[in-house]
């Protein structure tokens, strides 16, 4: 790479969610990698900031552009947000007809020809891994040079199409900078889009609905225990964050470097809570009581089926004795279990769906996400499905559907519905027995995690005392505990003691003085006190921290009407994921065939 930066040379890394992902707090998040990318063109001299146009009416993302006028736009185009992410490219143009517009992420990847051959104000395809490709193609375009030079792309010329060479992956993926470091957005909720973070790239599964083989190249590669934990401690001292979520494709696929993460932050003195995903054969007890120990509050597993039949079908890889074993030792060691399952494959029949519904029933995950079969562009499943509709690449012009549904017949609507209604039942019985509890705290040893767990289960059982002692139990291990003195401040609050409340709640501000929550607690304490002066700069610093801090607006609220209100409640620290849909409770999103946002509807579509 050339070693050109000029100041002034401004890149704009664009996002937009289809439109019916706009409420979904999951779905509206950017893609983690076009962080990766913004914090290495910013730490080489770069102007480059990261737009979240989820929420912007369409005038509001031409106004954007026509103040910044970047030289290069980047946008993340998934098959899902291809409609909205092709139309940022038609308003771009329009407001600039010289500037440089390159897609990126795994439809633009997978297809990129044909995004190219089909969507005139596009003018590059960034291939895979884009960090190094957008920083060679910056430094290209500030040096007047051409960009057929850079690798990694497939470019539009006078010519025709044409791929510029292969782009090797990063091997060594601690070169790159942490996103936090480097944040610079418009649009963007900063403090939930740095709770998600990826220390891994690549899967070792080859299920044949999912690209990750395709775009990230057949080895995993890992970041360092030691740089993710200085990410960590960069987000918990810049800016609060004491949840965070993992969200490599197999978080715990290299044992040694999973334990050995649990335990540099166990040792950090970090007060953090998490969860992440994996695999059901990449797990064992010694990994889950490692992670148990270091906060795992949550793990999400890609079971698919309750049929070994389908689990062949799908390539995944394992077998019905390793979803059973991870599942037990998951509830074994305390930690919420979390299953993602999918339905309508080729050739499932009813006694498929009943294994799955058995698998349910016996395990009672306390969340899942099902989903109907749906493959994409770069799966192995893609060209199967294609010719088996008799549709090509144009589908993604005609079609109005998220992603390509293998089944939308009766009998897979109906095994859709009966897995999801079972994975609702199964979440409302699936909570842990105070029994359960303590033994998951004898089996883990006395870390906050299973304390604070045990906890939450006695305030729930109207036990006061009992929840207090865990919380106690959590101060006599570490006294400066961020969750002891939460939960022993609301506590306290909650039961009429607002002075006791108010020290705790300091203790909590002096553990992560930049958290916010502990700030608009203390403010809530304080203004029951009736100080409210100081409660105020308390929920000031709060909403300075984080704007959107409900306790805090609405304490202040209360101080300017004079009204007494209730304590503040601590919302639960247990975290559950998103499912990534704009699903209903009665049909997935898929077959509800909605318009993706800024696609045009054509009455002669196909579904």
């Amino acid at each position: 790479m050339s070693s050109a930066s000029p100041s002034g040379f401004r890149v704009l890394l664009a996002y937009r969610c289809q439109y019916g992902g706009r409420n979904d707090f999951y779905t509206r998040q950017m893609p983690v990698g076009l962080g990766t990318i913004n914090a290495l063109l910013r730490s080489h001299g770069f102007d480059s900031r990261l737009a979240n146009f989820s929420r912007f009416r369409w005038s509001e993302v031409a106004q954007t552009l026509r103040r910044l006028r970047p030289r290069v736009l980047g946008i993340s185009l998934f098959t899902f947000n291809r409609g909205a992410a092709v139309k940022i490219s038609r308003v771009a143009r329009a407001v600039d007809p010289g500037i440089f517009v390159v897609a990126g992420g795994p439809h633009a990847t997978h297809l990129a020809e044909h995004v190219l051959s089909r969507n005139s104000c596009i003018d590059a395809v960034a291939v895979g891994e884009g960090e190094a490709t957008m920083l060679d193609l910056s430094r290209t375009l500030a040096a007047g040079g051409d960009p057929g030079s850079v690798a990694g792309l497939v470019l539009r010329t006078p010519g025709g199409l044409r791929r510029t060479g292969g782009r090797p992956p990063i091997q060594d993926l601690d070169l790159l900078p942490h996103p936090a470091a480097h944040f610079e957005s418009i649009g963007v909720d900063r403090y939930a889009q740095l709770e998600f973070l990826i220390t891994s790239r690549g899967c070792p599964a080859r299920c044949t609905f999912c690209s990750t083989p395709e775009f990230w190249g057949g080895r995993l590669r890992y970041r360092s225990a030691e740089h993710v934990l200085d990410e960590l401690r960069f987000l918990q001292e810049r800016f609060g964050h004491v949840t965070v979520s993992f969200r490599d494709d197999t978080f715990t696929a290299d044992k040694r470097r999973t334990i050995d993460l649990c335990r540099r932050i166990i040792g950090s003195g970090l007060h953090l809570l998490w969860d992440c995903q994996s695999r059901v054969n990449a797990v064992d007890e010694e990994r889950l009581l490692w992670m148990r120990r270091a906060g795992c509050q949550h793990i999400q597993y890609g079971v698919e089926s309750g049929s070994e039949s389908v689990l062949r079908e799908l390539n995944k890889g394992i077998r019905m004795e390793q979803v059973v074993r991870a599942c037990e030792l998951t509830r074994h060691v305390g930690m919420e279990l979390s299953i993602y399952l999918i339905t309508g494959t080729h050739g499932e029949t009813r006694r498929d769906v009943a294994a799955t519904l058995r698998l349910i029933r016996r395990f009672r995950p306390h969340d899942g996400i099902v989903s109907p079969l749906v493959v994409y562009p770069g799966t192995a499943l893609y060209e199967e499905t294609k010719r088996r509709k008799g549709c090509d690449d144009s589908i993604w012009e005609r079609s109005r559907m998220e992603g390509l549904l293998v089944r939308d017949d009766p009998e897979s609507i109906l095994a859709y519905r009966q897995v999801d209604t079972a994975l609702r039942a199964a979440a409302a019985s699936s909570a842990y027995s105070l029994e359960e509890l303590e033994e998951h705290k004898r089996r883990v040893g006395p870390f906050a995690a299973p304390l604070l767990s045990c906890g939450e289960a006695f305030e729930v059982a109207g036990d006061r005392e009992r929840a207090a002692r865990e919380y106690r139990e959590i101060l006599s291990g570490n006294p400066s505990s961020l969750w002891g003195h939460l939960r022993l401040g609301n506590l306290a609050e909650s039961g009429g003691d607002p002075e006791t409340a108010a020290s705790h709640y300091r203790s909590a501000v002096a553990a992560v003085p930049r958290y916010h929550l502990a700030h608009s607690l203390l403010g809530s304490a304080l203004r029951r006190m009736r100080r409210n002066e100081d409660a105020e700069k308390e929920f000031l610093q709060a909403l300075e921290l984080y704007p959107r801090d409900r306790i805090a607006r609405r304490g202040l609220g209360l101080l300017r009407r004079a009204v007494p209100g209730p304590p503040a409640r601590i919302p639960s620290f247990r975290r559950k994921p998103g499912t990534g849909l704009t699903s209903s409770p009665s049909r997935p999103s898929f077959l509800q065939h909605p318009i993706p946002d800024g696609q045009p509807f054509r009455r002669d579509a196909g579904s």
